[in-house]
C-alpha cells in the first residue's frame, strides 16, 4: 500500500487526518471498526471519524510517497484497477530512457510491479495553521 497525505499518531496509533473546521482541532480518519470504542463514530461503509484538540496528539506530518526505479527516483502512487505502482515524471530523456508512455503535455507514465520497485516515504512536519 501507498500511503499519501497528512497523519498523525494519537494514543499510539498512527491515523490519517483532515484539517477541522474547529479551530486548533482536527478530524481523524480511521478504517477501524474498533476504533468506536475510542471515541469514533461511524461515517459512512468502512469509514470511523474522530475531532481532537491538536494537542492531544503527538506529531503532525504530511507523507509523499516516491519510488526508486531502476535506480532513479520517480513519484509513486497505486492504481486501483491493477494494483500495480504508477509512475510519473515529467523529464521527457529519463521517461524516453525506461519505456515511459506520454500522458499528458508534460508527464509520462509506466505502470510496474511492486517488486520492481522500491517505496520511499517523504516525511515533512505538517502545521495546522
Amino acid at each position: 500500500m501507498i500511503r499519501k497525505g497528512e497523519f498523525t499518531i494519537y494514543n499510539g496509533k498512527e491515523y490519517r487526518f483532515i484539517e477541522s473546521d474547529t479551530v486548533e482541532a482536527i478530524e481523524l480518519i480511521s478504517n477501524d471498526k474498533k476504533d468506536m470504542d475510542n471515541g469514533f463514530t461511524h461515517y459512512k461503509d468502512n469509514i470511523y471519524t474522530k475531532i481532537v484538540q491538536v494537542n492531544e496528539v503527538n506529531e503532525l506530518f504530511s507523507i509523499n510517497p516516491y519510488a526508486k526505479y531502476k535506480g532513479e527516483i520517480f513519484s509513486a502512487s497505486e492504481e486501483g484497477k491493477t494494483g500495480k505502482v504508477l509512475l510519473d515524471t515529467s523529464n521527457t530523456e529519463l521517461a524516453k530512457k525506461m519505456g515511459f508512455e506520454r500522458t499528458d503535455k508534460y508527464m509520462y507514465s509506466k505502470y510496474v510491479e511492486w517488486d520492481e520497485v522500491e517505496i520511499i516515504e517523504e516525511r515533512k512536519p505538517y502545521s495546522v495553521d
